[in-house]
């Protein structure tokens, strides 16, 4: 398995795992409401959700830099830079999400 695999894989178990936390439902999908559901509606759950795995998938980057220390490899160097621009896509991914997800709320609000 390719080092882009383990790091989407990686992505999108913390993604589910966050959202679940954050939405009220359990892993076999049962609802567990309390108190951090229900607190700003699903688009609130999403965007604390994400929050939080950017700030991982973040620290995971810092870590890989620091690792590499002073004298990188061309290898190390290069796995930096995909690593890097995989999280910058994330970032936009992410981004764009929440906005189409905020202007179809709008739009839906509008209509009623």
């Amino acid at each position: 398995m390719s080092n882009d695999t383990n790091w989407t894989q990686w992505i999108v178990t913390q993604q589910t795992r966050d959202i679940r936390e954050t939405d009220g439902t359990s892993e076999s999908g049962t609802s567990r409401r309390g108190a951090t559901a229900g607190a700003g509606g699903w688009l609130v759950a999403f965007a604390t959700a994400m929050g939080k795995l950017i700030e991982r998938v973040g620290d995971a980057l810092m870590q890989k830099a620091e690792s590499i220390g002073d004298k990188p490899s061309a290898a190390d160097s290069t796995e930096l830079t995909v690593q890097s621009q995989m999280y910058s896509m994330f970032l936009n991914a992410v981004s764009t999400a929440l906005k189409s997800m905020g202007e179809a709320q709008a739009a839906m609000a509008r209509k009623q």
